[in-house]
């Protein structure tokens, strides 16, 4: 029997992880008997000096796979980008099939494609990013290797797919405030459930990208994970201790990233994210019992 975990939006250089960190990661898969290990994307922003490095050092425990996110793109060419495009990893009568996936604006009808290109362009951390075509272009390639790879596939078992953008619109941002409804157009695309669902081979999919974690949600028979890592400033940790020691709570509590910088040079908080942080990995990973 093997066992597999997924993870996604580790963001490694963000979130400041050294060896002390890594080595709780490890520890934890190995307290699960984590025997296969996939990362569905955003391992750092820089694949080949931080993300690279890291794979080498836990493929001495773990059987590693992965796909890429968007922040692993930066410095890569579209060639070292589809290099590492669609892979297949067999479990018995289980089909791991990763890919990166793209975005294509669909989960968003309030700004033209033009708006939202220029904001990308002059905003958005993917504008470091150099792709061969356009996103939409881009995502319908994408499609289009996956129709062929499932259409073409000569197997009969369960598929699980890994990816890192969002396959369907359930998971956009809901938001009151208008100025980050935008950012939904760079989430994914609602055309990868649209194809998943002509394929009843696949049970499972498993993405990140949003950094929202949420409880697996079955949609026309698919059951959809996301348990995304994220920042710091968004780990369910920070909420915690902030009601563990309420007196660090500061006025503009709803605001993640100025509660965080308030507390995240305190010994306390230190001490408490050493103590914890095996409990926040454990809540980003999703498992699955396999057979050899």
């Amino acid at each position: 029997m093997k066992k597999l975990a997924l993870l996604s939006d580790l963001h490694l250089d963000v979130n400041e992880f050294t060896d002390t960190e890594i080595k709780v990661l490890v520890d934890t898969l190995q307290s699960q008997e984590v025997t296969d290990l996939h990362f569905a994307g955003d391992m750092s922003n820089d694949y080949k000096k931080i993300t690279a490095p890291f794979f080498n050092q836990l493929s001495k425990t773990f059987d590693i796979s992965h796909n890429l996110g968007n922040h692993d793109m930066v410095h890569l060419s579209e060639k070292e980008i589809n290099a590492q495009d669609f892979s297949l990893k067999y479990f018995g009568d289980t089909l791991l099939i990763s890919f990166h996936g793209w975005y294509d604006y669909s989960f968003t009808q309030d700004y033209s494609e033009e708006k939202l290109l220029a904001f990308k362009n002059s905003f958005y951390f993917d504008r470091k990013i150099h792709r061969n075509y356009s996103d939409v272009i881009t995502t319908q390639r994408t499609l289009t290797t996956l129709e062929t790879l499932l259409e073409n596939l000569d197997f009969e078992g369960r598929i699980i797919i890994a990816m890192h953008f969002v396959p369907h619109k359930a998971f956009s941002i809901n938001t009151t405030y208008k100025k980050f409804e935008r950012f939904n157009a760079y989430l994914g695309s609602q055309a990868f459930h649209d194809l998943f669902i002509q394929h009843p081979q696949i049970t499972d999919v498993v993405f990140g990208h949003a950094h929202h974690r949420i409880s697996a949600q079955t949609i026309d028979g698919i059951v959809y994970h996301s348990r995304p890592l994220g920042y710091t400033y968004e780990w369910q940790m920070v909420s915690d201790f902030l009601q563990d020691y309420p007196e660090y709570k500061i006025e503009e509590h709803y605001h993640l990233r100025k509660r965080y910088q308030a507390i995240k040079a305190l010994d306390i908080w230190r001490d408490y994210r050493t103590q914890n942080l095996s409990k926040e990995f454990l809540s980003s990973l999703s498992f699955f019992n396999l057979p050899t």
